[in-house]
């Protein structure tokens, strides 16, 4: 703890399963009664106490171990003798009377100012001769005009002073003969001047130029000063993700960071996050961020992505990452580009985000709880009609005008959905021992039905001094545990949505929530659903989601140490290591009488467990040496490996003796819908990296680095398994090179050039074998990948980070331009070849694009305002694909035609297409039949349309052109009110859903164009009943009709906070924060009938697909933190 002088201003530390559930929930709420019913009183020394055991050491460090102990902090000037040596031992003594054993027989007094001790000089003698005083006041503001509270004004030489009221006013008596005033302020330039003959004073401190030198984490877990930096690093602080809280920490990002596009999966609470970093860049692999904890990078693993519009897949919906506890997070830091993500390899390659959690601090126990309630609605929703019936036992509303609306809506099927986040840590240590632990609960129910979520948190890091100054060891251990049903994404099977909002109007949906009938001829309950399946698989909506549910279980656990050891003040030497474990039990129970397309007369069970145990070690060699005061070097050596095994086992199939018997005994194993399921496999890789960075003066750096890495993915190939890659980077801080204007603060320029690989897909370099359903092995189709590479990003770089104003305003700007080689194909074999495809490497895909971060940090007295802008562009292109003349490895032969197009994903009128010379992942749908004049063709019988399905028309891309986001924050005093904009520019989407509710007549746009007379065409009327029959058909439309534009804007996240004054409480109540807080709140524009922010799937594509989606979340909600 820094001690400051007295000439400096007065500093104020900112101190700033069901049965758990139920406890958590009462101590939230008694917690809030309790703070409301405090009596006032101040802070008292006589209410603390502390514990010193200090012999024949310094004065000052006596007063750091109380500051360290306490919510106090020490104030003093040049006479006191801080380097004085004592000795004190106290047990639990109150502060009181250990100031005063301590300064007893000294000639130091003190008084306490709030939370200041203030220590001066005794004066000599019992008694003062009286003096001829007189009295000086003035005002003391900045140079912008605004008052200065709490400024220093001092007599020079001696120890007598007061300081500025909250209008910047101060009143001090002067002895006759004194000369001098000192005015200080932190962050200010200290004023001296002489006293005249005049009695008031008008004083103008101005701001002191400070130089940026803030720390941030970056590849490998190093701190580096943000000055010394050759790429871009953004920095988000824990506040930013906890006071408007998400179930995924990762969706509380999007719009706060440039370079990043995030998109939240369609499950709902809880579900996987789609993370892209700059573009997509991998044909064939993976796309999304690598995550990386403490230094030490995370598999993760996601449940499957749908890949089809009929039905979710099978385990419902997430990954790791949002199993992690929000609270237990200090800072997040995002490396957006190759080149600083170089460190972390084939990992990498996609950018990093970097959490930073919370360790131990020495000093008192801190303790610190946390609740954060949210309920939830439907946000954005389709548009349904309720003035046109069903044409009598049809299921669908193309009948007659009703005599009155229907009252029917198919958003009353949802429910109020909530999630109650009660978390409590506690942090505590002294100079050798520093520990924090934490435990949370989350549960949360979602809009459906039958959808809900429970997660409890423990965590526990602890760091040890074995070795004073020397040997540290740090131990962590976290466990979770997470049981989530009915996590529903999208799709046309087991999904309630279908005859919801399909549902005819006219007829009552009442009559079927009692969704089952006792059947006596079967002694057991069947599905009551009149309509039948309607082509589509529908059934009985309250039936699905109450018989048909599927769930899932999850245990994670981790443990992680790191032995730090410092031979010298340049040299660390650290071993770090990390083991998870992670099991997952999920199960599908089916229910008797379903529809047959699903299961048999007696049900349908899958049971399914995979586990995954990862084992991560590395061993660095860190330098940390200046040599005179201009040149400094940084840098790294060291190796690491990582090893990642995964196992999985079950069996599904319908049920063949006992109805509604979930037990693998009772599957029927002959029928050819049962199968076995099991699939193992292990990788690792092994790698050596080092980085350098050169400074010269601390203005001007150079940053090298280079990795090699050994991937198991790449054995078995001609080329070997390792592969390697270097990067370079150059910063120049021009304001530390010349003396720049008084507007610009900090001014730097860097640039970079990179290279990363990206392994490719396991066990494709050898011959595999399967196992068929009768037992016996089966060869797998494709022909072993020897001639292997894997995939290579170059990147470059450069960039521009300028404060002006006394860091006031901030701007950033980064260019970038990455061209990733060695994609892999999948390419049709030759018949004669034995084999069906193969695999191999060509093509280059490029993204280039630009990030933007405007910043503004401004104080006027008790107001203060922090904003952030931030701006994303990337543009991304296909250059090449396969060539012609590349040689097919089956044959040996050169291709004849090669491949210059592929189907990415497909379905029915649906296809998301790479092509070259187009961006990755466009969509191509059918459209319209046209004639000759390229009017829509109309049958001159029938008066019908027609679909042109013999040519694919390219609709768009979904990806944005750009992305902004607006952040501010207000506060005033106790009060802050914080709100983000964001803005998704560009990019289409395709909406299956508005085609099938078009052709079944329910949507506002039919009964529209009933109201018209009929659908506008060629400038005359079709019938609307024969268009949408043609036109509307969910995903076998024609879906050119249905192609939005996926722009939006919405006030994504708003808060309001209130923090309760000290005075409150008695010294156990630290702080106590209470707010109120919204997430979508306000669509301010959009045209699409779904949420563009929403997806289907978290994987490269399948993307801007829209097939009976979960409506995004409308959330509201409050806060309440407290500090003890």
């Amino acid at each position: 703890m820094k001690i400051i002088t007295k000439t400096d201003v007065f500093a104020t530390k900112n101190v700033c399963h069901k049965q758990l559930l139920r406890v958590m929930k009462l101590t939230s709420f008694f917690l809030i009664v309790f703070v409301f019913c405090l009596n006032a009183g101040n802070l008292s020394s006589q209410n603390i106490k502390v514990t010193l055991n200090q012999k024949n050491v310094t004065l000052e460090t006596v007063l750091n171990k109380i500051e360290s102990q306490t919510d106090y902090l020490f104030v003093y000037d040049k006479s006191i003798n801080k380097d004085r040596i004592v000795s004190v031992t106290e047990t639990e003594q109150t502060l009181a009377d250990v100031l005063e054993n301590l300064f007893r027989y000294t000639n130091i007094s003190y008084f306490v100012e709030g939370t200041n001790i203030v220590l001066s000089t005794k004066k000599s003698g019992s008694k003062d001769t009286p003096q001829q005083q007189r009295t000086i006041t003035g005002t003391v503001r900045d140079e912008n005009g605004e008052a200065i509270i709490g400024a220093s004004v001092s007599i020079e030489g001696t120890t007598k002073g007061t300081f500025s009221d909250i209008d910047g006013r101060f009143e001090i008596s002067l002895p006759a003969g004194t000369a001098k005033l000192v005015v200080s302020f932190i962050g200010m330039v200290t004023y001296e001047f002489t006293v005249g003959a005049q009695n008031n004073y008008n004083i103008i401190l101005k701001n002191a130029t400070v130089t940026m030198d803030e720390v941030v984490v970056t590849a490998l877990g190093i701190r580096r000063e943000e000055k010394a930096l050759t790429y871009n690093v953004q920095e988000i602080k824990a506040e930013e993700l906890t006071t408007v809280k998400d179930a995924n920490f990762v969706n509380s990002l999007a719009g706060k960071v440039a370079g990043i596009t995030i998109n939240q999966s369609a499950s709902g609470i809880g579900g996987s996050s789609r993370v892209i970093m700059r573009g997509t860049k991998s044909l064939l692999g993976d796309n999304n961020a690598l995550y990386v904890i403490d230094g030490i990078p995370i598999y993760n693993t996601k449940n499957d992505q749908p890949e089809a519009a009929y039905e979710s897949p099978d385990g419902g919906d997430g990954d790791v990452m949002s199993f992690l506890n929000p609270e237990d997070i200090e800072s997040i830091s995002v490396l957006s580009g190759a080149a600083s993500a170089a460190l972390y390899g084939s990992q990498g390659a996609n950018g990093v985000i970097l959490v930073t959690t919370k360790k131990g601090k020495e000093g008192r126990v801190r303790l610190n709880y946390s609740n954060s309630t949210m309920f939830m609605a439907p946000f954005v929703k389709p548009q349904f009609q309720n003035t046109y019936g069903t044409k009598g036992t049809e299921f669908n509303s193309w009948g007659a005008k009703l005599d009155k609306p229907t009252s029917y809506d198919p958003m009353d099927f949802f429910q109020t959905g909530y999630t109650e986040t009660n978390s409590l840590s506690v942090s505590a240590g002294n100079q050798y021992n520093q520990t924090y632990a934490s435990a949370s609960a989350l549960l949360a129910r979602g809009i459906i039905p039958n959808n809900d979520l429970r997660r409890i948190n423990l965590t526990v890091n602890n760091t040890t001094s074995l070795i004073k100054d020397k040997l540290t060891l740090d131990l962590g251990f976290s466990y979770a545990t997470q049981k989530d049903k009915n996590m529903l994404i999208q799709g046309q099977y087991h999904n309630p949505l279908v005859p919801l909002y399909l549902f005819p109007r006219g007829d009552d949906i009442n009559k079927y929530k009692v969704y089952e009938r006792y059947d006596e001829g079967r002694n057991f309950s069947l599905q009551y659903w009149p309509y039948g399946n309607q082509g589509l698989g529908m059934q009985n909506p309250y039936w699905i989601v109450n018989r048909e549910a599927f769930e899932n279980k999850t245990d994670r656990y981790s443990i992680n140490g790191a032995l730090i050891y410092k031979p010298v003040n340049w040299l660390t030497l650290t071993g770090r290591a990390l083991s998870t474990f992670t099991s997952n039990t999920f199960e599908r129970k089916i229910s008797a009488s379903a529809d047959l397309l699903f299961a048999s007369e007696k049900g349908n069970y899958m049971h399914r467990q995979t586990s995954n145990k990862q084992l991560y070690a590395d061993f660095l060699a860190t330098v940390d040496k200046r040599f005179n005061d201009d040149f400094s070097l940084t840098g790294v050596l060291g190796a690491s490996v990582l090893d990642f095994k995964y196992r999985q086992s079950g069996a599904e199939g319908h049920l063949s003796i006992i109805p509604d018997f979930f037990y693998l005994g009772n599957l029927d194993l002959t029928h050819p819908e049962s199968r076995l399921l099991q699939n193992d496999y292990n990788e690792q890789t092994q790698s050596v990296f080092a980085t350098a960075q050169l400074g010269y003066k601390s203005m001007l750096y150079l940053d090298l680095t280079a990795r090699n890495e050994w991937s198991s993915a790449l054995a078995y190939t001609d080329h070997g398994t390792a592969f390697f890659y270097p990067s370079v980077g150059l910063s120049g801080i021009i304001s530390e090179m010349t003396d720049l204007s008084s507007v610009v603060s900090f001014l730097k320029v860097r640039g970079s050039y990179s290279e990363v690989g990206n392994a490719p897909i396991r066990y494709i370099t050898m011959i595999n074998y399967g196992l068929k359903q009768n037992g016996s092995l089966d060869l797998l189709p494709f022909y072993p990948a020897r001639g292997l590479k894997p995939e290579r990003t170059k990147a470059y770089e450069v960039g521009l980070n300028t404060k002006f104003l006394n860091n006031m305003l901030r701007f950033d700007i980064t260019y970038y331009n990455t061209n990733t080689y060695n994609q892999l194909f999948k390419i049709d074999a030759s018949t004669t070849s034995g084999f069906s495809y193969y695999y191999l490497n060509a093509g280059k895909v490029n993204n280039q694009g630009v990030e933007i971060s405007l910043g503004l940090d401004k104080r006027w007295r008790n107001f203060q305002w922090s904003s952030n802008f931030t701006y994303t562009l990337n543009r991304n292109k296909v250059k090449k694909m396969v060539a012609a003349g590349t040689i097919d490895p089956t044959t040996n032969q050169p291709m004849e035609n090669g491949m210059n197009e592929i189907i990415a994903s497909e379905q029915d009128a649906y296809r998301m297409v790479i092509k070259e010379g187009a961006a990755m992942g466009d969509i191509y749908v059918y459209t319209l039949k046209k004639d000759l004049n390229g009017n829509v063709y109309v049958d001159p019988v029938n008066g019908t349309v027609s679909a042109d399905t013999k040519n694919w028309v390219r609709a768009g891309n979904p990806a944005p052109k750009y992305n902004l986001g607006f952040q501010n924050t207000f506060s005033y005093k106790d009060f802050s009110l914080g709100f983000l904009f964001d803005a998704r520019i560009g990019g289409v989407g395709v909406s299956a859903t508005q085609a099938l509710m078009d052709r079944y007549g329910v949507s506002k746009a039919s009964a529209n164009a009933r109201d018209a007379g009929g659908v506008a065409v060629n400038g005359g009327l079709l019938n609307p009943e024969n268009y949408y029959s043609v036109v509307g058909g969910g995903t076998t439309g024609i879906l050119s009709e249905y192609v939005y534009s996926m722009t939006n804007v919405r006030l994504r996240e708003a808060s309001l906070s209130y923090t309760l004054p000290a005075n409150l409480f008695k010294g156990y109540v630290k702080n106590v924060t209470l707010s109120v807080i919204g997430r979508n709140l306000w669509m301010i524009y959009n045209r699409a009938p779904f949420d563009p922010e929403i997806t289907a799937s978290t994987g490269t594509y399948y993307q801007g697909f829209d097939y009976f989606m979960q409506p995004s979340l409308r959330s509201f909600g409050f806060n309440v933190k407290v500090e003890f």
